[in-house]
Order: structure tokens, then C-alpha cells, then sequence
């Protein structure tokens, strides 16, 4: 399994509810997506990025599937207009 974290700092925390919706959405888009969780920070510490997600895929393949799909396009390119700071991981479970 491969989990794939990607945290996000904004400059309109309004629209975090819009890229959380949308990213959700993707689960339903893209088969080789096996787990999502987008979740908010809950403002304990100044410095924390606004807004994450963990991924879960079954291989690297996977993972790369979804780099690319289309519709994951869509999310990123209505993200960039929000993001202002973007930290990823990827890691093998």
C-alpha cells in the first residue's frame, strides 16, 4: 500500500470547504483511489498548514494513475488558485 499526503497553506480559507469537496469527489472518479480523508487544521498552532488529505492506493502504479487523471488535473488546477505553500509525501505502508 502506499499512503500520499499533500498539505496545503491558502490565501482564502473560505474556498477550503470548495477543494475539500472536490477532492472527495475524486474517489468516486478514479477506481485506483482506495481510501481519502481531506481534513482542516483546527487553528492550535499559527504556523500548521490550513488543509490536507491522505491517500491510500494499493501500489505505486496506482499512485501514478492518479497523478495524472484528468479529473485529479481539474482539483490541482482550481487549487494553485488557492495555495499558496504545498508539502507532499509519499510512503510505502
Amino acid at each position: 500500500m502506499i499512503k500520499h499526503i499533500v498539505l496545503f497553506k491558502v490565501n482564502d480559507k473560505t474556498k477550503i470547504d470548495e477543494a475539500k469537496n472536490k477532492i472527495l469527489a475524486l474517489k468516486k472518479e478514479i477506481p485506483e483511489i482506495k481510501e481519502i480523508e481531506v481534513f482542516t487544521d483546527i487553528g492550535y498552532d499559527e504556523n500548521a498548514s490550513d488543509f490536507g488529505l491522505i491517500t491510500t492506493f494499493e501500489d505505486e502504479k496506482g499512485l501514478d494513475i492518479y497523478a495524472k487523471h484528468p479529473k485529479h488535473l481539474e482539483v490541482i488546477k482550481f487549487i494553485k488558485t488557492i495555495a499558496t505553500e504545498r508539502k507532499a509525501i509519499d510512503y510505502k505502508v
